[in-house]
């Protein structure tokens, strides 16, 4: 024997269990272990060349022959069994029984026995208390059952008055929850109202400056066309002259003619009108509107485009995009108007199809601003939401439904950074175009 063979048979002996090896017939060829002293007092050795069902209780055979046979078919097995040995008391073991494979057959079986018998008794002991002290139980919920009766009494009529309370509060919190929410729209309402008083108010101012201005006008432009009746009397230079100032006159009163389609409130008059045409009348409006530190540059493909609409309310909702545009940039900057026709694609019900899709008017108006974010976006036509300090967030929601109204749509382009552009894209209209103002 190797020395490593001595210090393991050393480990073996040393081990509290039962450790034997048994041959493929069940044959005991090997047994060591502290524990195989309580199976044999008088000596393991007569253990060996004994059967292992023969150390078992004839009842208890048939079952350990059913676990050597699991074994032997490659299955570890773990079991709890008694015995007694000799003329002792009655043991408790924890059995585990392993097969060994040598050249992919069984070869013998390990068996390790542990005796767990203060275990199981102690837990049989815990079994008698636990069943004493249940009877025990049972005897005291006999004799409160009345109690018993009568606090379930109580506990169903408190669960009713409590599931009663619980209704209310929930009726409760749903009208409260109405209430904030009509006061929300109350609020919103009478904001509303507030904006669209001063809307109002400063419509009636602009409207009656700019009458006044028109009058005073016509009489300057009256004046003017006199002295030019006696042109002849005048030197070329004076001529000139008179001929510039008839000339600015009649630009100014196109523009209070203007600022006065601008300001009124009117029921929307859609009309055949050539969008070029309209977008170059607009920007002399709107330069004045921006301020000079704001550039402004029209780009209009040269073609005849003919939209139906209201004249007044897309040059309305073409100012609030600008104004947009101005605030976006800080009110110093360059705004680019472009417009032209495109094929789009689908076709409203009531609209001529062109070959290869819809031919659409579009007016793009693009800033140099800082662009916007994506939750500013996905808002930006909401009544009342606004970014700018003091703004209403109507002017967005304005331009959004004439653009409705007329059957158009609106396309956004913005990076951070970089700017913004607003295309108000139309169905072009298939007849001819009404004469501009």
């Amino acid at each position: 024997m190797s020395e490593g063979d001595g210090r393991y048979r050393q480990f073996v002996e040393a081990c509290s269990d039962c450790m034997k090896e048994l041959a493929r017939d069940g044959t005991i060829r090997f047994v060591s272990g502290l524990g195989c002293a309580t199976l044999a007092p008088e000596g393991v050795e007569r253990l060996v060349g004994m059967h292992w069902l023969d150390l078992w209780p004839v009842e208890a055979r048939d079952m350990v022959a059913r676990v050597l046979d699991r074994a032997a078919s490659g299955e570890r097995v773990d079991f709890v069994g008694a015995r007694r040995p000799g003329d002792g008391p009655t043991r408790w073991w924890e059995v585990m029984v392993a097969p060994v494979v040598a050249d992919d057959a069984l070869d013998h079986f390990i068996v390790i026995s542990r005796d767990v018998t203060e275990r199981v008794e102690l837990q049989a002991s815990l079994e008698s208390i636990i069943e004493l002290l249940q009877d025990r139980l049972n005897e005291t919920v006999a004799r409160s059952a009345n109690a018993t009766t009568r606090y379930g009494t109580l506990m169903e009529r408190l669960e009713s008055e409590h599931g009663a309370r619980r209704d209310a509060e929930s009726r409760l919190a749903g009208v409260r929850e109405q209430l904030d929410m009509a006061n929300r729209a109350r609020d919103l309402a009478e904001a509303g109202a507030r904006q669209a008083q001063k809307q109002q108010a400063i419509g009636q101012l602009v409207s009656g400056i700019a009458h006044d201005f028109n009058n005073m006008l016509q009489t300057v432009i009256v004046s003017l066309s006199g002295l030019q009746d006696d042109a002849d009397e005048l030197s070329p230079r004076h001529r000139r002259m008179i001929t510039y100032a008839v000339e600015g006159a009649r630009h100014a009163t196109a523009l209070t003619r203007r600022l006065l389609a601008f300001a009124r409130a009117q029921y929307a008059q859609p009309e055949a009108v050539d969008m070029g045409d309209l977008v170059a009348t607009f920007s002399d409006f709107a330069r004045h509107a921006l301020g000079g530190r704001v550039g402004l540059e029209v780009l209009r493909q040269p073609v005849s485009l003919p939209v139906w609409l209201d004249r007044h309310g897309v040059e309305q909702a073409l100012m609030n995009v600008c104004l947009n545009a101005r605030d976006a940039m800080d009110g110093f900057g360059s705004i680019v108007i472009e417009v032209g026709e495109r094929i789009g694609e689908g076709v409203p019900q009531g609209l001529p199809r062109e070959a290869g899709g819809l031919r659409q008017v579009f007016v793009s108006v693009t800033d140099t601003g800082a662009g916007m974010t994506e939750e500013v976006r996905q808002r930006l036509f909401e009544p009342y939401f606004t970014t700018k300090e003091g703004g209403s967030g109507l002017g967005l929601a304005q331009v959004y439904g004439m653009v409705a109204q007329a059957g158009g749509a609106i396309e956004i382009e913005s990076e951070t950074g970089v700017g913004t552009r607003f295309r108000l894209v139309f169905p072009r209209y298939p007849g001819p175009c009404a004469l501009g103002e």
